[in-house]
């Protein structure tokens, strides 16, 4: 957040006593008041980044004051989103860019993603730059990622990482969602000491207990966590309301839960609900909006205006402990104001942050700020190329194996199929579409190895370094030459998504950050994206979004099988199967 100095409150005390000249002024708009729940007209007065002044008044002197027309409009805080993910495909800085426009001013961006393929270093840089970003970042820390290290190789944070960034950064305002959290219940030190850290240090710890039984809830409240996104039932909901969550209410790319809970929430005490995003896809920004979206959609299903806007402003505020600073409009609050065409219509047609006009019309009027050069220095591949040797899967002995059939977009099953076999190794089977699945974190070169079903497309081999936690290098196909040269195409690129059959390559798909993220703005990464879904749609892939959801084969906190760096894991037994 914004920090004042002793001649900022002396400036803003001038500016809200009429002796000096505001820097902006808002008049005669209808202000939405989220503490008393009503709207009253009147004039916003601002110094510098904060709002200085709101009321009846006009200021006697207007020297060099930015003046706005607020008659017939009504003015409302910044929306914050409580759970976005700003650093996957995009990254931070082109993501500000658009949200801003769609009037998001603050966002909580889980980190982990992040942190994940550029390093505590290079996530440093990135808080340290975000300043100049188009709207303010709050930042979650990974401390237990990879959610389960025993099979997945090291966490990408030391205790130490964690209590520096806490300690230097005040942006850093959370543990990332904690997925792991039956680590949490068998009462592992490791997890249970950075909790207990966070906490002393005034910090919060956002949840992700999908699935988890109310007798575990208690468990898991006890311990500290403090927040979760992944209510999905009306029991869910009251549960974890009970037991003291801030319960966050998702409507998200992946899945929204509106039309389950919205009910629920109508019937619930509402100061500690919030609405949350928990992830956009670039093309959805664009066809549907963010926030103001996700508004639009509570108030669809029932919620009224008043109180979907406080779930997005005033709620979050408190649940960080920031209302001092954000989510309401009131003096000494930084000046993040949305002026909307009235309380049903989400969208802003101007957009105020920190003071400063950044978008009206849904175009952003202020220049875009670099994202730092981070590559992947700060967490590099410590190889350079692959061999296709190295993806034999020798046939142990048994007759089944278990091979990872995809369900849906993210959720895959385990299916005991009698492989192929050919001189002692297994052999993928294209018409039954059964192909090898391979991944290797970057810092060490060990292959777990396996077989998928359900990707559907005729391709002979796709390689990806978007790969749910740890973002290795995650390759699949029916063929091992053509499995080499995409691994090592994406290799020589520096990170993203290559496909390539009978020897050629058919597309390749940059992400320069980390390996995970682009510098395309958000309309050029929606249309990027749309060109290699379509690309293995049309070699028959029957999946929604496929880059999506092979970027989740690894991603070991949802059911059934992934595929690690030690081989095949099943989620519920939490052993490696093959």
């Amino acid at each position: 957040m914004v920090q004042k100095t002793l001649s900022d409150i002396k400036g803003l005390i001038a500016v809200s006593q009429d002796e000096e000249s505001p820097h902006l002024v808002i008049e005669g708009a209808d202000i939405f008041d989220v503490m008393s729940c009503t709207v009253y007209r009147g004039n916003i007065w601002t110094y510098r980044e904060w709002i200085a002044y709101t009321g009846e008044h006009m200021p006697r002197q207007l020297k060099d004051t930015i003046v706005i027309d607020g008659n017939g409009l009504v003015a409302v805080p910044g929306y914050i989103d409580a759970h976005g993910h700003s650093d996957l495909f995009y990254n931070p800085s082109t993501f500000a860019d658009y949200a801003v426009t769609r009037g998001a001013t603050t966002v909580y961006s889980d980190a982990h993603d992040m942190v994940n393929s550029i390093g505590y270093d290079g996530f440093i840089k990135v808080v340290q730059a975000s300043d100049d970003f188009a709207l303010k970042y709050l930042w979650g820390v990974p401390a237990t990622y990879p959610p389960y290290p025993e099979v997945e190789g090291r966490e990408i944070l030391s205790f130490e990482n964690v209590i520096q960034l806490f300690s230097a950064y005040k942006e850093c305002v959370a543990i990332s969602e904690l997925s792991s959290y039956m680590r949490i219940l068998k009462k592992e030190d490791d997890i249970l000491e950075k909790i207990l850290m966070a906490r002393s240090m005034g910090k919060n710890v956002e949840g992700h207990t999908l699935g988890a039984s109310y007798q575990r809830l208690n468990g898991l409240v006890a311990a500290g966590i403090t927040s979760c996104h992944e209510s999905i039932t009306g029991l869910d909901l009251k549960n974890r309301v009970r037991l003291g969550f801030y319960t966050m209410v998702r409507h998200s790319s992946i899945r929204s839960d509106f039309e389950e809970l919205c009910p629920f929430i109508k019937t619930l005490p509402k100061d500690t609900i919030m609405l949350v995003s928990d992830g956009v896809f670039a093309r959805d920004l664009i066809t549907k909006g963010y926030m103001d979206y996700i508004i639009h959609e509570a108030v669809t299903y029932g919620i009224t205006p008043e109180d979907a806007i406080r779930m997005v402003t005033l709620n979050p505020a408190r649940y960080f402990r920031l209302e001092s600073d954000i989510g309401s409009i009131t003096p000494g609050r930084i000046a993040d104001i949305l002026l909307l065409e009235d309380m049903h219509h989400f969208t802003p047609i101007k957009v105020i942050e920190r003071g400063r006009v950044v978008a009206e019309n849904g175009m952003l009027c202020i220049s875009t700020a670099p994202f730092p050069d981070v590559k992947t220095m700060y967490h590099p591949y410590v190889f350079k190329r692959v061999e296709k040797d190295e993806f034999t899967i020798p046939w142990d002995g048994r007759e089944t194996i278990p091979v990872i059939e995809i369900v849906d977009r993210t959720v895959t099953q385990r299916v005991d199929i009698n492989v192929k076999r050919d001189n002692g190794v297994l052999v993928p089977e294209k018409d039954k579409d059964i192909r090898k699945i391979l991944y290797t974190r970057r810092d060490t070169k060990k292959w777990g190895k396996g077989f998928v079903r359900g990707i559907g497309a005729d391709i002979g081999g796709m390689a990806l370094t978007i790969s749910h936690e740890t973002h290795g290098l995650l390759v699949v196909g029916f063929d091992d030459q053509d499995m080499e040269i995409a691994a090592n195409r994406v290799l020589t690129i520096g990170g993203g998504i290559v496909l390539v059959d009978k020897g050629k390559i058919l597309h390749t798909f940059f992400l320069p950050h980390g390996a995970t993220m682009s510098d395309l703005n958000i309309t050029e990464l929606a249309d990027a994206l749309h060109e290699v879904n379509t690309l293995i749609k049309a070699r028959g892939s029957k999946l929604d979004d496929p880059v999506w959801t092979l970027g989740f084969l690894t991603f070991t906190s949802i059911v059934t099988l992934r595929i690690t760096p030690s081989g095949i894991y099943d989620v519920r037994k939490r052993e490696i199967v093959f």
